[in-house]
């Protein structure tokens, strides 16, 4: 009797060896590797406005037609669009804020988007915050299939001349200004 349980211990213990590392292991991670065939992705065209000598005070607008947004994954997607500061290219410290109501000053500009095919007078504010594109009102934007696609347009509102002392009016010329509008997508 003596030795069938001895002979159970050790069979017991040699059972147990190669578990010990993973007994002896305090973690609280576990990993999870997971594969989907869901992909997102999407594509502009064209992905830049070059609009030349600007006047202050004064609107610019691309035409209502003027990007494509197209869905270039495989799943439903919303768009959503965000503006950033404008900055000088020499000098990134010196900027024009982006409006925050679509009022324009000294050193602020505004921007808008416009879907086409909307009122043509129908245009939405683009500020610092990620938001999605969609009319006022009405469902966003959403590109269901893979080709899925949506025009939209760009209107930008100069900043306000600044007065001097004779009360002359300017706005920094030589200046290149570059601002970028980030447009992404958002699975549905």
């Amino acid at each position: 009797m003596k030795i069938r349980t001895i002979s159970i211990i050790l069979l017991i213990a040699l059972a147990l060896i190669p578990c010990l590392p993973t007994l002896a292991d305090n973690s609280s991670t576990v990993t999870i590797t997971m594969l989907t065939d869901k992909y997102i992705e999407i594509t502009l065209e064209p992905t830049e406005w070059n609009i030349g000598d600007v006047d202050p005070n004064t609107e610019y607008m691309t035409s209502p037609t003027w990007c494509t947004v197209t869905n270039s994954g495989n799943c439903a997607v919303d768009i959503h669009i965000e503006g950033e500061d404008a900055v000088w290219v020499d000098s990134p410290a010196t900027k024009w804020a982006l409006s925050k109501n679509g009022d324009n000053g000294q050193s602020t500009y505004a921007m808008w988007y416009h879907i086409a095919y909307d009122d043509a007078d129908s245009y939405t504010l683009i500020t610092t915050s990620d938001t999605r594109m969609q009319k006022e009102n009405e469902d966003p934007v959403r590109l269901i299939d893979s080709n899925d696609s949506k025009q939209f347009g760009l209107k930008l509102l100069t900043p306000e001349a600044a007065l001097l002392v004779d009360g002359a009016e300017y706005l920094y010329g030589g200046r290149e200004m570059r601002s970028t509008v980030t447009v992404s997508a958002v699975a549905d």
